[in-house]
């Protein structure tokens, strides 16, 4: 079985692309690189890298290795990291990126709790919808709704959650309570302006079988505003069910057509980038909202 600094010694050589630049960044003798990734090659019976009298290039199974090997070492300093530093204090920043219903309705009410536990994390919350900048920003970890694109970062579902049907009790009064899709044409709708237009596909089904897409009485780009429009008896509205739960309680929304719902589920992630400083930031901060979020 090959050694571990083998491993080290590979990725190093791989990087540096010689022999001689990966001795001097492990700080050890070229005799001892070149000895090491021979071994490498014998115990694996293949050739890692393509050699010249001017340089060497990784073979496709030098390639492979690379990914794999890179993985391991970051589980291993994950490992390391977690034991060496569970009893000590957290401190310094953490930056979280959230849509902002999420922000005010799941992060709001438990972060004191977070800062009570940790009393030196200097948190700071933001709003942005474009997850493919997070180190430029310096975002620690991002929240995001809805299936993910693919951008090379690191991504772990944390919940889901799902939209259903609400309206203020003075408008169904006024307007009736819709029992099918077929009324809601009979209703005002509330839904989003032109930079969201797929919230405005509401799960409920059209006689050709498709999500009911409507074309909004009222239009805003913010869900929160969206709401209070309800409230105020606009109209009905279609939202994640984690925004109304203050609503619903107070009785200044009811729910509607519970039963003519299509059931499905939006994903909830956190998405993040590995780098090993924040590692333990963001663990700790995802065993939190695990631990706390109602989703």
């Amino acid at each position: 079985m090959f050694k571990l600094d083998d491993l080290k010694i590979f990725i190093a050589t791989a990087e540096v692309g010689s022999f001689v630049g990966a001795a001097y960044h492990m700080d050890v003798a070229p005799s001892v690189v070149s000895r090491s990734i021979k071994n490498l090659e014998v115990q694996l019976n293949t050739t890692l890298f393509n050699r010249t009298t001017r340089k060497i290039t990784l073979t496709g199974e030098g390639q492979w290795l690379l990914d794999h090997a890179a993985k391991t070492l970051d589980n291993l300093n994950e490992i390391t990291a977690y034991f060496r530093d569970k009893n000590a204090e957290l401190r310094g920043k953490l930056t979280i990126d959230a849509p902002t219903p999420f922000t005010l309705h799941m992060l709001a009410p438990i972060l004191s709790e977070f800062t009570r536990r940790h009393p030196k994390v200097r948190l700071s919350l933001e709003s942005n919808e474009d997850i493919a900048d997070l180190i430029e920003k310096k975002v620690d970890v991002a929240i995001r709704l809805g299936e993910l694109k693919s951008s090379g970062l690191k991504a772990k579902r944390i919940g889901s959650i799902q939209r259903a049907f609400y309206a203020s009790p003075d408008y169904l009064e006024q307007r009736g309570v819709p029992v099918d899709v077929n009324d809601l044409r009979d209703h005002n709708c509330l839904g989003f302006s032109q930079q969201t237009p797929s919230l405005n596909r509401w799960p409920i089904l059209t006689k050709s079988g498709e999500w009911y897409e409507i074309t909004p009485h009222l239009s805003a780009n913010s869900g929160e505003t969206l709401k209070q429009l309800a409230v105020h008896g606009h109209g009905i509205l279609c939202l994640s069910d984690f925004t109304v739960r203050q609503e619903l309680e107070s009785g200044e929304l009811v729910p509607i057509l519970g039963d003519k719902v299509v059931p499905h589920s939006i994903p909830v992630s956190a998405v993040y980038y590995s780098e090993h400083k924040v590692i333990r930031h963001i663990r700790v901060f995802l065993d939190f909202l695990a631990e706390h979020a109602k989703f």
